[in-house]
């Protein structure tokens, strides 16, 4: 079992993992009229994100961060709402890097927590 493949590869398994899906609504979405009623104009359903968490060591810091590099990820994940592996196209963002501990005064034997959002295209 894994939780997430990019490109092919699979990553290490995170310590936390969420997955959403949300749907993309048109501008003229809402409450705009006396009533009160939502008038809801949905363009897309189900679009996924993905909120993981690593800790691993300095070691591994390098791979992490080319599999999160390019501008266009082919990504497998573990999706609990379909009880399965979906396959999209994802970017990641908001890519955060934490000291986590340090392990022996040595880079790459000391743990750093890294996280982000993959976000489906």
């Amino acid at each position: 079992m894994y939780f997430i493949k990019i490109n092919g590869s699979e990553l290490p398994t995170p310590f936390y993992y969420s997955v959403t899906s949300r749907d993309i609504q048109s501008a003229d979405t809402g409450r705009s009229d006396e009533t009160g009623v939502v008038h809801r104009n949905r363009i897309r359903r189900s679009v996924k994100t993905c909120d993981v968490k690593w800790r691993i060591p300095g070691s591994s810091l390098a791979g992490l961060d080319t599999a999160l590099a390019d501008e266009l990820l082919e990504v497998s994940l573990l999706d609990p709402g379909s009880a399965g592996y979906i396959g999209c196209k994802m970017y990641a963002e908001s890519v955060r890097s934490e000291f986590y501990q340090q392990q022996n005064k040595n880079e790459s034997e000391s743990w750093w927590e890294i996280s982000c959002r993959l976000t489906e295209f």
